[in-house]
């Protein structure tokens, strides 16, 4: 059972740099409505529910309990917090390449190093603590472009990673709580519940949500399916494992955007990366400081 853990702890940055590198095609590709942040969260929202239903019959029939009432409304609330991360992030990913707005996701271990130990008493390893700050340098390295960063997207990109962080932490508490699959459930109903009050709130959504089932239905299923994998993996995890080396293990992501990127870059060239500044001398370092990190969280 630990070593399957271990595997699915380990796919996790490689199912989230894929879900990153769609990402970045659907906020580039067609019109300003149906690549609305908004819309593609709204669709987010569907996708997951056709993970949901089936896993919600599943614990109906299989008389698993869904927990007492204050986690269940908290594991679904935070839903909107998750997603006020994302749209974020997607707005984001409209204008900047795909590794350098993911790298900014790097500093969501070190919010939860700080939450992990205040909230859920987990006290890092002095390796945890080294290992976190070399995936840190080393995906910082990895994706820094030479030139003056935007301070804008630096702030909304902390502001991002601080909501992720503290729903990691949030997620951790209410649900190692309930059952495993019951939390996963919930999770996802979260997703579902946020998406479609973006239909609700936001007209653009709407249009664009109605736009994108017939334009991106396939880049979308794609992507959803490969982030909703991704996140039931990567939360699935928090159940079982210290909260900072699930993130700590997941900050491996702009190593395989960055590889994606340049085998992809050709078919696509909405994921092409731009190459400035990148030596082949400063890869192999940044690569090395991530594997020696991930190497020490593991």
């Amino acid at each position: 059972m630990n070593e399957v853990l271990e595997v699915i702890l380990i796919l996790i940055p490689i199912f989230y740099a894929a879900a990153n590198l769609a990402d970045k095609y659907l906020v580039t590709e067609g019109d300003d409505d149906d690549s609305d942040p908004g819309a593609l969260l709204a669709l987010s929202g569907l996708f997951a529910a056709m993970f949901a239903v089936p896993l919600g019959l599943f614990i109906f029939f299989t008389g698993r309990s869904l927990g007492s009432m204050p986690s269940i409304v908290m594991l679904v609330g935070l839903g909107a917090l998750y997603f006020a991360a994302i749209w974020i992030y997607l707005d984001t990913l409209k204008i900047e390449d795909s590794s350098a707005v993911v790298s900014w996701f790097q500093i969501i271990p070190l919010f939860g190093l700080v939450g992990a130990f205040f909230v859920l008493n987990e006290t890092p390893q002095w390796y945890h603590i080294i290992g976190i700050v070399a995936l840190v340098i080393g995906g910082f390295s990895l994706c820094y472009k030479d030139g003056e960063m935007k301070r804008t997207i630096v702030f909304w990109m902390i502001i991002s990673a601080a909501l992720i962080a503290t729903y990691d932490i949030a997620f951790a508490v209410y649900g190692r709580e309930i059952d495993e699959l019951s939390a996963i459930f919930l999770m996802l109903v979260g997703k579902v519940v946020a998406g479609f009050v973006f239909l609700a709130l936001d007209a653009k959504a709407r249009r664009g949500f109605m736009g994108g089932l017939t334009t991106k239905f396939k880049a979308q299923f794609v992507s959803e399916s490969v982030n909703t994998v991704a996140d039931i993996a990567m939360y699935g995890s928090i159940l079982f494992f210290p909260v900072m080396i699930v993130q700590g293990v997941a900050a491996l992501q702009p190593l395989f955007v960055l590889i994606g990127a340049v085998l992809l870059g050709t078919i696509f060239p909405q994921i092409e990366e731009e190459g400035e500044g990148q030596d082949f001398r400063k890869k192999v370092l940044a690569i090395t400081f991530m594997i020696i990190g991930g190497v020490l969280l593991t």
